[in-house]
């Protein structure tokens, strides 16, 4: 019995530092971004905004072990509503994000 659990874990273990010992150039990553504000009133207008979510997509290149290039883009999309006596009014905005290539 131990004898059939031993060879699996030691080619899981063989596998895993092989994996580890294999240098990785390039990194792309996916987050995700929120927008969260109150809605407020006063003086006969009231404000109410959207909840939203947005995305931002990252990419990392390792030149070597100790210096990257990494830039990153995000994108989040915003409507304000606004409500008075006279009428209501919409305000969308589209929010970019970006870091220009850096050096770490």
């Amino acid at each position: 019995m131990k004898r059939g659990l031993f060879v699996p874990l030691a080619s899981i273990l063989l596998f895993t530092t092989a994996a580890t010992a294999q240098e990785v150039r390039n990194e792309v990553s996916v987050q995700g971004t929120g927008f969260f504000t109150k809605d407020s009133n006063g003086n006969g207008i009231s404000r109410t905004t959207t909840k939203t979510g947005g995305l931002e997509v990252g990419y990392r290149y390792h030149i070597n072990r100790w210096l990257s290039a990494e830039a990153n883009y995000g994108f989040d999309r915003n409507t304000q509503k606004y409500f008075s006596n006279t009428g209501q009014s919409r305000v969308q905005s589209d929010v970019h994000g970006a870091n220009p290539p850096m050096w770490l």
